[in-house]
C-alpha cells in the first residue's frame, strides 16, 4: 500500500514538472515573439548629394561605389553588395547594385527616347513612385537582366539602374533592399541653398532703409527668425522696454538671393 502511494506521488511530481516545463517554454516563446524587433529603416543610412540634388537610403552593409559606368553619360553613385560566389575584378554576377546616373537632357519625350535607346526586346512600363512619374524598362541581355527607371526633374533626366542575382533566398533579400532604396529616393527639384544665413543677413543689412534704421537704432537686430522650403525669413527689430518692436520682415530666396519686404 505504501509503495503504491509512493508511486502515485512520483507520478504527480512528474506531471507537475512537465506542466511547469511546458509553461516556461510557452512563456519563453511568448517573450521571444513579443520582444521589439529593430525597424527596417534602422538598418539603413542616408546618402545625400547636394550637387545633383537627391537623397537615398541604403543598407549599412552595402558598399558605396564611385567608379561604376552603368550609364553612358556617367554615374553619380552606386551602392553594391557581393554574394558569396562573386569573384573579384569580374562583372557583378552574384549580388546586387543600384546606380544613379548623372542628370542629362534629351530633345524628345522621355518615353520616346527610351524606346529608341533600348533594344526591341526590352519591356516598358510606367511607375508612379513618391510623387514622381518614372518610365521603367527591363532589358535582358546575355546571362543578365537589368531594370532601369527614368524620371524628369526640372527639365533634366535622372536614371536609376537595378541589378540583383544569387540563390533564391539571397536574390529575394536583395530585391527587398532595392525596393526599399527605390522608395526612399527623393529629389530636391534642382533647388539648392546657395545663399547662407550669414549672406542673407548681410543682404538685408545693405538695404537703404535698413541702413538708415540701424543708424537711428544702434541696438537694432537683423536675424533669420524662420524659414520655409525656399525662403529665409529675416526680422529687423529692437528689444524695447522688454518687448519686441519690429521694423520690418524680409523674405530672401535661398537660391537667387532675391529680397522681398513684408510691408
Amino acid at each position: 500500500m505504501a509503495k503504491a502511494k509512493k508511486q502515485t506521488k512520483l507520478k504527480i511530481w512528474w506531471i507537475v514538472i512537465l506542466v511547469v516545463f511546458v509553461a516556461l517554454f510557452a512563456l519563453y516563446g511568448l517573450f521571444k515573439n513579443t520582444t521589439p524587433q529593430p525597424k527596417e529603416s534602422s538598418r539603413y543610412q542616408t546618402y545625400q548629394n547636394s550637387e545633383f540634388g537627391f537623397s537615398i537610403e541604403y543598407p549599412q552593409n552595402w558598399k558605396i561605389k564611385k567608379d561604376t559606368q552603368v550609364f553612358e553619360n556617367g554615374d553619380v553613385i552606386a551602392f553594391r553588395i557581393s554574394g558569396p560566389t562573386q569573384k573579384k575584378y569580374t562583372e557583378l554576377s552574384d549580388g546586387a547594385q543600384l546606380a544613379v546616373s548623372k542628370p542629362f537632357k534629351i530633345n524628345t519625350e522621355l518615353a520616346t527616347w527610351m524606346k529608341s535607346y533600348f533594344t526591341g526586346q526590352a519591356k516598358f512600363s510606367k511607375l508612379p513612385l513618391n510623387n514622381y512619374a518614372f518610365e521603367a524598362v527591363e532589358d535582358c541581355g546575355y546571362m543578365e537582366c537589368m531594370r532601369y527607371y527614368f524620371t524628369k526633374i526640372d527639365s533634366q533626366i535622372y536614371g536609376i539602374a537595378l541589378y540583383a542575382d544569387g540563390t533564391n533566398a539571397e536574390k529575394a533579400s536583395f530585391e527587398n533592399a532595392l525596393l526599399y532604396m527605390l522608395k526612399s529616393l527623393r529629389f530636391d527639384n534642382g533647388k539648392s541653398e546657395t545663399i547662407t544665413k550669414e549672406e542673407t543677413i548681410l543682404k538685408v543689412k545693405t538695404l537703404p532703409e535698413v541702413i538708415d534704421y540701424l543708424k537711428r537704432v544702434p541696438n537694432g537686430l537683423v536675424l533669420v527668425n524662420g524659414e520655409e522650403d525656399d525662403t529665409y525669413m529675416v526680422q529687423v527689430y529692437e528689444i524695447k522696454d522688454g518687448h519686441t518692436a519690429t521694423f520690418n520682415w524680409y523674405n530672401v530666396n535661398k537660391t537667387t538671393g532675391e529680397v522681398k519686404k513684408e510691408f
